[in-house]
């Protein structure tokens, strides 16, 4: 992980605090890839994503499986190219 999207997720997490660590991470990296902070083809990896919310991988997989439900990102953690609804 570059070190742009570690700046970028430490000012994000606090916007979420309120929220499940699950749902705060899912909507950080979903916004990330929408700011185009991640970009198409960037891999994600749980233990990175762990590192930067300083948690267990087990809400961040809960995260990247919500966000490869959505269809941002696919198998493998790889990023697809997302689409504005």
């Amino acid at each position: 992980m570059e070190a742009n999207h570690y700046q970028y997720i430490k000012e994000k997490i606090e916007y979420y605090s309120y929220k499940p660590l699950r749902e705060a991470i899912f909507y950080v990296v979903k916004n990330a890839i929408i700011e185009g902070v991640f970009l198409s083809g960037d891999r994600l990896t749980e233990d990175d994503i762990a590192q930067q919310f300083s948690c267990s991988r087990t809400p961040v997989r809960e995260a990247l499986r919500k966000l490869e439900q959505e269809n941002i990102q696919g198998y493998g953690q790889k990023i697809l190219p997302y689409h504005y609804p």
